[in-house]
């Protein structure tokens, strides 16, 4: 179920179209915000395993030079999230979010404003390493207002650090034979590291909820 979603599955579909096809992934996952549900965090992570490694059953993988994944990667997410702020940014201006402040929700994105005012650059860079976090961020930045050379400055980190740092995890630590036999557990294991963060959120906010109404 949902095989289409699973980052081998992927892989192995894609052929010698796996970069381009994981490149479109990651621009989508921020770039539109309909991306949220696709596997970015994994499957980057997995490429990075399988690219170099002669023993990779898909050969074009390890024909693919590690370099080339850790310039594309980057840019891409880069792309994305500029993608997303810029959409943002236009809807601020559009006459449905006029028309939806209009009916008492300004307060909201004041409330954005003033977070990213105190929080901007380093939240920036953490929604990209949290899944579905990371594809609202950006549209939020952009609609609550948020400087566009600052949010490109964050932006650029964060895709550097992300995009740079899990595919050269999953090629060291894809050496390890035991890694390298568990892939599926580690893949569950990256996504249920990733969803921490968002899953404490949740709960601390639920537990705030509670106490205010107690």
């Amino acid at each position: 179920m949902l095989s289409w979603l699973d980052p081998n599955t992927i892989l192995a579909a894609t052929g010698p179209w796996a970069l381009v096809v994981v490149a479109l992934i990651v621009f989508a996952e921020t770039g539109l915000l309909i991306g949220f549900f696709l596997p970015g965090d994994s499957l980057v992570f997995l490429l990075g395993m399988l690219t170099g490694v002669a023993q990779a059953e898909n050969a074009s993988l390890a024909e693919l030079p590690l370099w080339l994944v850790l310039v594309v990667i980057p840019v891409v997410a880069f792309i994305g999230d500029q993608t997303g702020y810029t959409l943002g940014r236009a809807s601020l201006r559009s006459r449905r979010v006029s028309g939806f402040m209009h009916r008492g929700n300004v307060q909201r994105i004041e409330r954005a404003s003033i977070f990213f005012g105190r929080y901007g650059g380093p939240a920036i860079v953490l929604a990209r390493f949290i899944p579905i976090i990371r594809t609202f961020v950006p549209f939020a930045a952009g609609l609550a207002g948020y400087g566009r050379p600052r949010f490109a400055f964050w932006n650029a980190a964060g895709a550097a650090l992300w995009g740079v740092g899990l595919p050269l995890a999953g090629h060291w630590l894809g050496s390890i034979p035991w890694i390298a036999d568990h892939v599926d557990l580690i893949l569950i294991g990256i996504i249920v590291v990733s969803l921490l963060p968002l899953g404490i959120k949740l709960l601390t906010s639920r537990l705030r909820r509670d106490r205010a109404e107690a």
